[in-house]
């Protein structure tokens, strides 16, 4: 059994995609536990502790699956560091993201900011960072760190108006799509893009693959943001409308307000400004719910699972494209 199922728990739930990106992100693991040692127990421990708790490694199986779909021999070994370069890039950016957030839990296990505080987090996701540049420097085309740096770049930018837009509904509905390709959508769109390169592919097929990484993330983010009104929270780690109680206004209660009454509007935008309680928030959900904005906010995340797969087209016929169609196909039905 790979390390990958080893953490999601038995091999018979993988995807169809994740039976083929399945023995490179073997390597990818072992790279990471590889690059993130360090003498400095709190550095190793930290990091660790987050490369223990596992996750989707949605980023490096893109890079690993784009590579290989525009050249099957394109070179193994480049494609497993830029893939660990992009999952400790994601790393980093959780472990600050739960220090903003004052996220207590995350995939069921104490966040770091939890057992090391928030001094210890943040120096642990410079770390990270360092570790991801550092192993790029090794790349020889520096047009990829061009590319990944850029992202790292919309990341923050992304993740800072989030932060400014908290508790502001009408910044909300301005700046939503914004936000989600910035925080989301930029890196897996360089994952893809900077695949490309690697592979040599020619630009219009580079161009295809940072669009379908776009598309992808859009469909990621916006099912993240159903799982927040509608997931089962022994599955996500998270309380229903802890999105709403950070003073998030996420797509599907977007879809929801514009049904909303004149009073009702006035009522949330009120509380949101205070701050939402616990129970304003699961109220909220469920008044979503009812509204019908799930499924439309779904149908948007169908919509641009559907577009990622059209930016395929181009690619030849093989297991790494129809590996690429089933991960778009996967995003908008996963339950964490």
């Amino acid at each position: 059994m790979n390390a990958y199922a080893l953490r999601e728990g038995c091999e018979k739930a993988q995807p169809d995609w994740l039976m083929t990106a399945a023995p490179y992100l073997d390597m990818v693991e072992r790279k990471i536990e590889a690059t993130i040692a360090s003498d400095v127990p709190a550095a190793y421990d930290l990091t660790m502790h987050l490369f223990s708790a596992g996750g989707k490694r949605i980023r490096p199986a893109l890079a690993i699956l784009c590579a290989l779909a525009s050249d099957s021999s394109a070179s193994v070994e480049r494609v497993i560091d830029f893939a660990t370069a992009t999952e400790l890039v994601h790393m980093a950016s959780l472990v600050h993201d739960d220090v903003v957030d004052e996220t207590s839990e995350r995939r069921g296990a104490p966040t770091a900011n939890t057992i090391w505080g928030n001094k210890t987090s943040v120096l642990g996701g410079d770390f990270l960072l360092s570790k991801a540049f550092s192993l790029l420097a090794r790349e020889s085309d520096g047009e990829i760190m061009r590319v990944l740096a850029n992202a790292a770049v919309r990341m923050t930018e992304g993740e800072l108006l989030q932060a400014s837009s908290e508790g502001d509904l009408a910044a909300w509905e301005v700046n939503y799509w914004s936000i989600i390709e910035g925080k989301t959508a930029a890196l897996m769109s360089a994952c893809c893009e900077c695949s490309a390169i690697i592979a040599r592919a020619p630009s219009p097929t580079r161009s295809a693959l940072a669009q379908y990484g776009i598309q992808i993330g859009f469909a990621f983010q916006i099912t993240d943001d159903l799982l927040d009104i509608t997931g089962d929270p022994s599955l996500t780690g998270k309380e229903t409308g802890t999105d709403l109680m950070h003073g998030k206004f996420t797509l599907p209660v977007l879809l929801a307000i514009e049904d909303f009454d004149a009073e009702e509007r006035r009522l949330l935008i009120e509380s949101s400004r205070t701050g939402i309680t616990r129970d304003k928030a699961r109220e909220t959900a469920k008044r979503v719910v009812v509204s019908g904005a799930v499924e439309r906010a779904r149908r948007r995340a169908d919509e641009c699972s559907t577009k990622a797969i059209a930016q395929l087209a181009g690619l030849p016929d093989s297991e790494f494209r129809a590996a690429l169609e089933s991960l778009a196909g996967s995003l908008t039905g996963r339950k964490v």
